[in-house]
Order: structure tokens, then sequence, then C-alpha cells
């Protein structure tokens, strides 16, 4: 074997060596110093629009993507059959009035529409879900946390933020809050053998709530999903 050859040798084999080192480095830098997942998205706080009555929806004057105030009438509700329940009673002015005002759909908060179930026509119910707002300047990411990683996330915690919808979209975040349970808890299938009734033991996860920070004019969504990295309180 000439030299050349075993100087190569040499050459790759220290490489490789290189690049074990540095991969076994930096994968204990990373779990030593973030816990990190991609089972996370983003959420905001979902307002239902409702009909105070039942009746034939006279209008419906919002569509998905139009911003509402709180307050703002956003459908009417025709009286007609609420008066005929009332029967005498309809007549009389303060009661008319009241539902004159109950038969307005208000919003009750600032946001933007990201659902409408009805169009005008339809006959509606009491507590219909007519509609969601959602306040797209405040949204935060709720992230699947392992048990048992739990025990290095702690509340107030600097959090860097991905969104796989923009790559080049960097977000930092703060711990906010942690479940008080996983989120198989209240499952509607439990975890348990129906035969035995015995418990199956599977890794289970906490939902951790993060608040973001900078991400103003981003065309962000509840929904998306996010990869999150806590960095770890280190002694």
């Amino acid at each position: 074997m000439n030299v050349r050859r075993i100087v190569l040798l040499n050459v790759v084999a220290f490489i490789v060596v290189l690049a074990a080192v540095y991969g076994g480095y930096s994968y204990y830098y990373q779990q030593s110093h973030y816990v990190t997942t991609n089972n996370a998205f983003i959420e905001g706080q979902v307002v239902p629009l409702n009909a105070e009555f039942a009746g034939k929806l006279n209008s419906w004057n919002v569509t998905v993507g139009d911003q509402v105030a709180a307050g703002q009438v956003v459908g009417q509700v025709d009286t007609s059959l609420e008066k005929q329940q009332l029967g005498a009673a309809a007549s009389a002015p303060g009661v008319a009035q009241a539902v004159s005002n109950a038969a307005q759909v208000l919003s009750p908060t600032n946001g933007t529409l990201v659902q409408s179930n009805v169009s005008a026509g339809q006959v509606v119910s009491p507590g219909q879900p007519l509609g969601e707002v959602v306040n797209l300047s405040n949204l935060h990411i709720t992230a699947n946390i392992s048990e048992s990683q739990l025990r290095n996330v702690n509340v107030g915690d600097a959090v860097d933020i991905s969104v796989d919808s923009y790559p080049s979209l960097s977000l930092k975040g703060t711990v906010q809050s942690i479940g008080m349970t996983t989120n198989s808890f209240f499952a509607l299938i439990p975890s348990t053998n129906n035969a035995s009734g015995t418990y199956t033991r599977v890794t289970q996860t906490v939902p951790v709530r993060i608040t973001m920070s900078g991400y103003a004019g981003s065309a962000l969504r509840p929904g998306m999903s996010v990869t999150v990295r806590i960095h770890r309180q280190t002694p």
C-alpha cells in the first residue's frame, strides 16, 4: 500500500471520527439544553356567534375573513315565531323592544370571522353556533410535551418557534402554563384493555401553552403546525 493511500485512509478515518464526536456532542447539547417537539400547533380563542331565540335568519352580514367589532350586528333573526310564542305579552312596549334587541345577532368580541355556518334564509335555533370569531392578534401555541420531558419544562422558559408554513420565519415565545392533565385523560376511549380492565401503559403527553411575540403582520392562522424548542433551566 503506497504512502498516498495510507494518508488518504487516515484522513477519511479522522473525518469520520470527528463527525461522530461532533454529532454525539451536538445531540448531548441539544438534549441537555432544550426540550424540542413538532407536536405543536397555533391556537386562538374561538368565540361563537349565537342567536338568542329560534326563527328565520333574515340577514347574515358577514363572510369568512371579515373583521368584526364587539357589539357589531352581524345578523338579524325574524321575530314572528318568538312573538307568536309570547302571545299577548309581545305587544307590551318593553317586551316588544326586548324581542327586537334579542333578534340582533351581535359579535361578542373583536376579531376575524374564521367560520360561517349559516346563510340568510335559514331557520336557526338558540345556542346554535352560526359562526366563529378569533382574534388573530392574540394567538398562542399548544405544544404537547412527553411526560418524560415535562420535568424539564417550567413556566417562564424561553421558546424558539418555527412555523412549517413559513420556514424563514423565526419567532420567540414563553411558556405560559402547563396542563394539569394529560391529553388522553378525558379521551372518549380510555387506555385500558377491555377484556381485563387493565391500564395500557403508553407514553402520555401534556399540553403546554406558549405565548408568542413578534408575529404582528405575519399571516399566522389557528391550526398551523409549528416546531418549538424550549430552553431548559440549567443549574
